[in-house]
């Protein structure tokens, strides 16, 4: 469960929140692998941010990965590793990441 000690609820804290679990379910959907290094992590107005890494020059690169939740991988420019992550719908991933194989809304 994505949510510590806690059923999903609706607007989870951040305290609430096991970010490495999200993205041990993100990997596990979309086949795509995350550094499991975290320098920084915010929530704001259901608005997940993880911060892998600060980028050399700039973020160039933004990669939308393939969930029906808007959540996007950004890319340094210059080295074309993953620096952060950014999920714009946390109830709605959670949601979707807990539903089982097959099941369709």
């Amino acid at each position: 469960m994505a949510l510590a000690g806690k059923a999903a609820a609706k607007t989870p804290t951040l305290l609430q929140v096991d970010v490495a679990e999200i993205l041990a379910l993100i990997e596990e959907k979309t086949g795509v692998k995350l550094p499991r290094r975290v320098i920084g992590v915010t929530l704001s107005d259901n608005v997940l941010h993880v911060r892998f890494a600060h980028p050399r020059a700039r973020e160039a690169a933004v990669e939308s990965l393939p969930l029906k939740t808007p959540v996007f991988l950004f890319h340094d420019e210059e080295t074309g590793e993953p620096t952060a992550l950014e999920v714009l719908d946390l109830d709605q991933l959670l949601e979707e990441l807990h539903k089982p194989r097959g099941a369709h809304s």
